[in-house]
């Protein structure tokens, strides 16, 4: 799964009727003159433009290049960078990515936008892969029969063993709520509460049946749902970005620098 996929989805509120064509972008103050200086947008004039489109406008600040705002805006219950030209013509809804590196900005800023309060995160059935005394912890909600999760887990363990500052808290998480036969394998997991039992699960071997009563499972499911969790695997790190999406190890450790 791509990160930043949910925010895609605003696309389908924004319908707006322009009137004469600008030409901000041709007009662009150098780089090294403040723009902000000649030209203001007040979060109360942002809000009246796309009141529309918007529950409210949460911020006003300048955009990743000249010429351009960006406007955060919740909707949802998520929270989406959106962008308007100087001239206040033209609105944006897309991804800016930086060529010299193809960082997505706009991802990135949506992931920041929308950070998690990891301390209200129930994690007591998880199982962790990575010492007890790791320093930076990653909480993974992840099923064991997608096939980016199994390969994400490999990964997970391959970090650990490069890193011992790093750990991981599995909470095994069915993407498919019908499926009772994931939702099974999941809670004879946490059952389990073994690391073992946990990778044969993503190796596809026959697990044994549940041996507790549990509802961490279904904890997790209401979870993912409070969170708007999109796909699995799904990483919630230790400063709160939730990202999406399979990672190999280096990149993994990358996230925690």
């Amino acid at each position: 799964m791509k990160p930043f996929l949910s925010a895609c989805a605003l696309a389908a509120f924004l319908v707006l009727v322009l009137a004469a064509p600008a030409s901000a972008f041709r007009k662009e103050p150098r780089a090294t003159v403040d723009c902000t200086e000649c030209h203001k947008l007040t979060k109360e004039e942002a809000g009246k433009m796309l009141g529309k489109i918007a529950d409210n406008v949460v911020a006003v600040t300048p955009g990743p290049f000249p010429g351009v705002w960006e406007v955060d805006v919740a909707r949802g219950g998520k929270t989406y960078p959106l962008y308007l030209d100087y001239s206040l013509k033209y609105l944006f809804n897309g991804q800016f990515i930086r060529l010299s590196d193809m960082s997505n900005l706009t991802g990135e800023r949506f992931t920041d936008l929308n950070r998690v309060d990891v301390p209200s995160i129930p994690v007591k059935d998880a199982i962790r892969i990575g010492g007890k005394a790791a320093k930076k912890t990653v909480i993974v909600l992840t099923d064991p029969t997608c096939p980016y999760c199994v390969k994400l887990h490999g990964e997970m363990k391959k970090a650990v063993a490069k890193d011992p500052a790093v750990a991981f808290l599995v909470m095994p998480y069915p993407r498919n709520r019908n499926d009772k036969t994931t939702y099974r394998k999941c809670v004879a997991v946490v059952c389990s509460k073994s690391e073992k039992i946990l990778d044969d699960a993503f190796a596809g071997k026959e697990l044994p049946e549940a041996d507790c009563k549990t509802d961490a499972v279904d904890g997790t499911i209401r979870l993912a749902e409070r969170l708007q969790v999109q796909g699995t695997p799904t990483m919630i790190l230790p400063d709160g970005r939730m990202i999406s999406g399979y990672r190999e190890t280096e990149a993994l450790l990358a996230l925690l620098k």
